[in-house]
């Protein structure tokens, strides 16, 4: 299945990279590339800096009711993550950066991975908010409209579903076999952030300020590379990458990343060699500076390459009191590693 899954990735990558390249002549591509200014395009990786912190951020304020941890552990797994995304297929980032924190730090690989899906449904709800609130000028097909409804209210199912959840606690897993329901209430502990009202209003303006630093990236890029479009433009963008990312893709998401800014800025009436080369540089601008990083992380954090060598690392962590039936105590447990507290 999952060789499946990677084929039709590719296959779409494929079939997204043709539609951006059909019909384009590449003198007038490279010509568009050419007129990058340095000085801007530093600026704008500087606002992805930005954004991985915020990720960090918000992501130690969902651990945070587990456990309290500096920010060091969740930016470098976000890194790796990240990472991972752009070389792996299949997205299996979200699992990677799961298992770095829970590498970094003592949280537990199924807490650490509801808080990576928690984060995940947040980044949806707000990217449906901002189609709705910030693009609804534009002539955005029906089908996108309606799929993006679909999202928003499945998220919100999502996170309700979630905090009833947490509401009911172990005594809603009484019907799951022991060992079952101790691995589900670690994963449920991961969502204890919906508890809190003023953490999900926090969160909330996280998220805002997340998605704002990603817009600030594509604005600013595009002001280095010569276009003097509004910021609806940079929000068009963002937010066309982002459901195109969301599609089965090769790894780095190439072909779908150029034909989702090629069908953004034809909204502005950019040609599609212009686009094109914007694409490229906002591609690049995004993927080297963060596989850099993240490949420095990973060495730091002295990660296993292979995610089955940290399991069984984990296992009897993970399901000691599966032999008496009852899941195991919140007792306060040391933050970090001892090879990382130095």
């Amino acid at each position: 299945m999952k060789h499946l899954q990677a084929l039709a990735g590719i296959a779409i990558s494929l079939v997204c990279g043709y539609l951006a390249v059909r019909g384009v002549e590449w003198s007038a591509v490279w010509a568009a590339m050419g007129r990058v200014s340095l000085l801007a395009l530093l600026e704008a990786i500087a606002c992805l800096g930005v954004l991985f912190l915020l990720r960090a951020y918000r992501w130690q304020r969902f651990v945070e009711p587990l456990q309290p941890l500096p920010l060091w552990p969740f930016f470098s797994a976000t890194l790796i993550g990240f990472m991972a995304n752009d070389v792996l297929p299949l997205r299996v980032g979200e699992l990677v950066r799961a298992y770095a924190l829970a590498h970094l730090t003592q949280v537990r690989v199924s807490a650490a991975l509801a808080t990576a899906v928690l984060e995940r449904v947040w980044d949806a709800i707000l990217i449906s908010l901002l189609l709705i609130g910030a693009l609804s000028r534009f002539p955005l097909p029906v089908w996108l409209a309606r799929t993006n409804l679909l999202i928003l209210g499945g998220c919100v199912v999502s996170l309700l579903g979630g905090w009833w959840l947490v509401r009911q606690g172990e005594a809603g897993l009484a019907w799951l076999p022991p060992r079952l329901a101790t691995l589900v209430a670690h994963f449920i502990g991961g969502l204890g952030a919906l508890r809190s009202v003023s953490l999900v209003v926090w969160t909330l303006l996280l998220s805002l300020a997340i998605w704002l630093a990603l817009a600030a990236y594509y604005w600013v890029l595009l002001r280095a590379c010569g276009f003097a479009l509004p910021v609806e433009a940079a929000l068009m963008v963002m937010v066309l990458t982002v459901l195109g990312a969301a599609l089965p893709a090769a790894p780095s998401f190439v072909g779908t990343f150029q034909y989702a800014t090629v069908l953004a800025l034809s909204f502005f009436s950019v040609s599609k060699e212009e686009a094109l080369g914007f694409s490229i540089v906002a591609h690049l601008a995004q993927i080297l500076p963060v596989t850099i990083a993240g490949l420095i992380a990973l060495v730091q954090a002295r990660l296993p390459l292979w995610p089955s060598r940290l399991i069984p690392a984990r296992a009897e962590a993970l399901h000691a009191p599966a032999s008496s039936g009852e899941a195991e105590p919140d007792a306060p447990r040391p933050a970090l590693r001892k090879h990382h507290s130095r």
